[in-house]
């Protein structure tokens, strides 16, 4: 399955959720989504607190969301355990609308399951769109650096 995706978020920004849990898009980002085949629609996932990692909700494209969703029906060969998987993805995940102001509603559910409080940090990560508690991001980004010095040192990258 193909997994590249025609879309292109980069972007670090700083917004607050509204009192009704609504999140105002940059126009960068509501331009790229722009794109799509449904640009009003974009399907989010919470991953919740870890050991190892703090938690965030993704937003992903319409396309984007569906090629994972295909990719997971036609490498598993075995109903129970693809339908097992497909649950598990799908559990946290929602359909969010575009409202015409460029909002999505953030449901309470969700921006437990993420760890959002009012302020948030709106990450754009090439296919998929990452938004995190303030704190949160301030906690996990000495550790993204250290992986990226890493990493550009075993790959020769200088930039």
């Amino acid at each position: 399955m193909d997994f590249n995706s025609d879309f292109c978020f980069f972007c670090d920004y700083t917004h607050n959720l509204d009192e009704k849990g609504r999140l105002a898009l940059p126009s960068g980002l509501r331009e790229e989504l722009g794109r799509s085949e449904r640009p009003e629609l974009v399907f989010a996932k919470a991953t919740g607190a870890s050991e190892t990692s703090e938690a965030y909700l993704t937003l992903y494209p319409y396309e984007h969301w569906r090629k994972l969703v295909a990719a997971m029906e036609a490498s598993i060969t075995d109903t129970d355990r693809r339908n097992a998987a497909l649950r598990a993805f799908t559990k946290d995940g929602r359909q969010l609308n575009l409202d015409k102001a460029g909002r999505v509603l953030i449901s309470p559910e969700q921006r437990v399951a993420a760890g959002l409080g009012r302020e948030v940090r709106i990450l754009g990560l090439g296919s998929k769109i990452q938004i995190w508690d303030v704190a949160g991001h301030e906690r996990k980004e000495a550790q993204d650096k250290a992986v990226l010095d890493e990493v550009t040192e075993t790959l020769g990258l200088n930039f």
